[in-house]
């Protein structure tokens, strides 16, 4: 069990990652990471407001995966599948919850471009 909660720890620190260096433009448009939508992908503008807006949603749910598979590994009675299954779904609910909002960004930014 500690094995797959250092892996949700790495999934998350790796997503968080990720979104920081597409958000500050270290990380270009590509096919494999990041949001990756018909708008986001648009133009190199359109991903980099995207995962801007994609930061705060997608660092939240990092930080929280993160400290409840900490606790997870530090008290053994939650150390459950149930517990791993918890973690996961905070994570990719927090990667799915920043699409819309990256895609709502590049809408109200479109405008002023």
């Amino acid at each position: 069990m500690v094995f797959a909660f250092a892996s949700e720890i790495g999934a998350a620190v790796l997503v968080t990652w990720l979104t920081w260096w597409a958000a500050n433009g270290t990380l270009a448009r590509n096919d494999l990471a990041g949001v990756r939508t018909r708008i986001t992908m648009s133009s190199d503008a359109a991903w980099q407001i995207g995962h801007r807006a994609a930061l705060r949603p997608t660092v939240n749910a990092g930080a929280v995966t993160v400290l409840w598979c900490a606790v997870c590994i530090g008290v053994e009675p939650l150390r459950t599948p149930v517990s791993v299954i918890v973690a996961a779904v905070v994570l990719v609910g927090g990667a799915l919850l920043s699409i819309p909002v990256a895609q709502r960004a590049v809408r109200r930014a479109a405008p002023e471009d």
